[in-house]
């Protein structure tokens, strides 16, 4: 899957499409599209000032989206068991779903939300060398954030910041300096989403602190892909660490997926691709991209994970799994 591919062409939304039907033609998927949302988690959000109850769908599929070709399912959801509250696996060259939990039901995606303000940004073709004054209200409870009032910062600089170290200042940055209002680049982002075929998303800031920014593992397996598809995105997303100068400090960040940055031996996949979310609303969540040592390209999700270790290690243990074999295990629990 060629990073140099633009997100807009129709070869990419054939493969988009591929994906999508995947899941729905998993036994006990349902439909991708136009599902009502079974019930968002309860629990107390952290960070934010307010909650806001998850809403309708950002929008419906895109009428000239090419249909979808023929894929086929699995049943090996039997040979592993997932804690998170939604899971999902997919190769996305052979079209195949491999695991699926809870796939299609929407919940709070925390900063997942933060790879759709990537993509609507560079959708709106900035300028990357722009330099933008921190603000206060981009710092004021941003809960993580390395930034400081009055600091410069580039938006390429932002972009890396926001997707490498989850920093919530540099995603309210980064909406800030696309020349548009809060409301009017959420707006945007919404547009995006609906122009994605995401029907099942729907955002209300930009860094994922609000428990309104909802959406499921089907449309963040899609979003991943697509940011994927953008080249500057693709490099960021890769990066295991990166540091960038403001006009008052070096700020050097490493990225939040203890997967891509920790080194294992024996293992069987690369991470290429990633990205990581937490609020208390969501639970633990991560998105990412692995190519496997056979040259398998494997999507996955986990969203609504207890803690952070089992986060990972229930992602390690997926992607783990699914490579190793393509023979259904024989087991219980999906």
């Amino acid at each position: 899957m060629s990073n140099d591919v633009s997100i807009w062409s129709g070869a990419a939304w054939a493969s988009c499409a591929l994906l999508l039907s995947a899941v729905t033609a998993f036994p006990g998927a349902g439909s991708v599209f136009g599902v009502t949302p079974g019930g968002v988690p309860k629990g107390v959000e952290a960070p934010f000032e307010e909650v806001h109850a998850p809403g309708p769908p950002a929008g419906e599929v895109s009428p000239d989206r090419p249909e979808p070709p023929a894929v086929r399912s699995t049943a090996r959801n039997r040979g592993i068991r997932v804690r998170a509250r939604a899971a999902l696996v997919v190769d996305i060259q052979k079209g195949e779903v491999i695991y699926q939990k809870n796939a299609t039901s929407p919940f709070p995606i925390a900063s997942i939300t933060k790879l759709m303000t990537a993509v609507t940004y560079i959708r709106m073709n900035p300028d990357l060398e722009k330099r933008v004054s921190i603000t206060r209200k981009d710092v004021y409870r941003a809960n993580w954030t390395k930034l400081r009032y009055r600091e410069q910062v580039s938006a390429t600089d932002l972009l890396y910041a926001a997707l490498v170290a989850s920093d919530n200042a540099a995603a309210r940055a980064l909406a800030r300096a696309s020349g548009l209002t809060m409301e009017a680049f959420v707006d945007r982002m919404n547009e995006t989403a609906a122009s994605l075929g995401l029907s099942n998303s729907r955002f209300t800031e930009p860094t994922g602190l609000d428990a309104g920014n909802v959406s499921t593992a089907v449309d963040c397996v899609a979003l991943l892909w697509t940011a994927l598809q953008d080249e500057l995105l693709a490099e960021i997303l890769l990066a295991r660490e990166y540091e960038f100068g403001t006009n008052r400090r070096t700020h050097t960040i490493r990225t939040t997926n203890r997967l891509v940055r920790d080194t294992v031996s024996g293992r069987q996949w690369e991470g290429v691709g990633s990205k990581t979310g937490y609020i208390r609303r969501a639970g633990y969540c991560l998105v990412m991209r692995a190519l496997g040592d056979s040259g398998d390209d494997i999507y996955a999700v986990i969203l609504g994970g207890p803690t952070s270790r089992t986060r990972f290690t229930d992602m390690g243990r997926l992607l783990d799994w699914s490579l190793k074999d393509s023979d259904p295990p024989v087991g219980v629990d999906g």
